[in-house]
Order: structure tokens, then C-alpha cells, then sequence
């Protein structure tokens, strides 16, 4: 699970915000808070208590499709290194990644962190309706495919916020 920035967890889906922030020391990321592995270990982008970049995981993806322009052109400005041959690396195509997003129901990285792993994400909304968090399935790309784990991740997502 991914914590939008301007949010802390105390406990899982126990945020709220307050006036910390995960985007602080020019850091345009988000805070893995929890995370559930399987029997096989991958190479992974991310630790818990670490960051992962928001332009090229699918949890960013999910928080930034529903966050101010103000927050995505602040991403954009920061710089969105190549992490693999596949991440998104111009503003164009991540704005068009993340307006596909709230459509589809779900966010994708397909090998954009690390080469042969692909994620599916979703957000998570506070009883506001903004975004708060957002959780993912990840996995080997072969075995993860975006039309099959999407419809699960978002529904997995919603049940995460009417439980917020």
C-alpha cells in the first residue's frame, strides 16, 4: 500500500493528514506502508518504509490520476528518471497515462521499475473522496496481465475506502 503525500498511517488505512509530507526534500514519491509477499522473491522497486517514484509505479499512477495539476506538473519538474527502458520519462505521455486512469478503473506499470515486473494499482479515497493511498497487485510480467488483475485491484481499492 502506497500513502498519498500529505498523509501518514498509524495502523492499516488509519490516515490522515497532516503536516508532513511524503513529496518533502524534493522527493516526488510515495511511502510503501505495508506490503504482502508471496512464496517466490522478486526483484522489487520498493521497501516498506521506503519511497517509490510516482511517474513510473503503478501505485503513483493511481494517486497522481486523482491529485491536483499543481501536484502532477510538480512530478513532471522534478525530473522522471528512466528507471528501464519502458518508464515514462516525457510530461505528454505521463499526463496521458494518468487521464486514462480514472476511465479504466486502474493504474499500470509494465515494466518500469524493474524489468520483468509489472504492477496493477488502484486508489484508495478518504470519506471526502480524495485520495488517500492506493494498494497493487505486483508480480512477474508474464503472469500479471492488466485486464484480468484490474477489475480485482479496483474492487480490492473500493473495499479499502468504504472500510476508511
Amino acid at each position: 500500500m502506497l500513502v498519498s503525500p500529505g498523509r501518514t498511517c498509524r495502523g492499516p488505512l488509519r490516515c490522515h493528514q497532516d503536516h508532513r509530507s511524503v513529496g518533502h526534500h524534493g522527493r516526488h514519491a510515495g511511502l510503501i506502508v505495508e506490503k504482502i509477499t508471496g512464496h517466490r522473491p522478486m526483484p522489487m522497486l520498493s521497501q516498506v518504509g521506503g519511497f517509490i517514484p510516482a511517474h513510473c509505479s503503478g501505485l503513483g499512477r493511481a494517486i497522481l490520476a486523482y491529485s491536483t495539476p499543481e501536484v502532477v506538473d510538480a512530478v513532471i519538474a522534478s525530473g522522471m528518471e528512466a528507471r528501464t527502458p519502458r518508464t515514462i520519462t516525457t510530461a505528454m505521455g505521463l499526463k496521458r497515462e494518468l487521464a486514462a486512469i480514472p476511465h479504466r478503473g486502474w493504474a499500470v506499470d509494465h515494466e518500469e521499475g524493474n524489468i520483468g515486473v509489472s504492477c496493477v494499482a488502484a486508489p484508495i479515497f478518504d470519506p471526502l473522496g480524495e485520495v488517500a493511498a492506493a494498494l497493487s497487485i505486483t508480480g512477474p510480467s508474464a503472469l500479471v496481465w492488466a485486464d484480468r488483475a484490474g477489475p480485482a485491484v479496483r474492487l480490492a481499492a473500493a473495499a479499502a475506502t468504504r472500510a476508511y
